[in-house]
């Protein structure tokens, strides 16, 4: 998992106000973070909002502490999410597509 690379193209505009990605900035750095600390690590190094423009991107790896909130005004919120992985992960990891 540590290996995996995600992005995520925004072909709506992404505001606070239209739910946007948070993330716990280097959590991905922890490997798998048991459930019941996820509070007390994102009280302690805060939570970041990925606020961006249509055609923006957002690159991060999954394994990084994160969610999104509910929209307050809808706007679509397309974001297609694509997952790069090495070649030899896609024998261990049950991907539904490859290429």
């Amino acid at each position: 998992m540590q290996q995996l690379v995600a992005v995520r193209l925004h072909i709506d505009n992404c505001q606070h106000e239209h739910g946007p990605l948070k993330v716990v900035a280097g959590t991905h750095q922890y490997g798998r973070i048991n459930e019941s600390t996820l509070p007390q690590l994102r009280d302690q190094k805060g939570e970041h909002e990925c606020t961006l423009s249509k055609g923006g991107a957002v690159i991060m790896r999954p394994l990084i502490v994160h969610s999104s909130s509910k929209a307050i005004q809808t706007n679509g919120r397309r974001v297609p999410h694509f997952l790069y992985a090495p070649g030899n992960l896609a024998e261990i990891i049950p991907f539904q597509f490859c290429i």
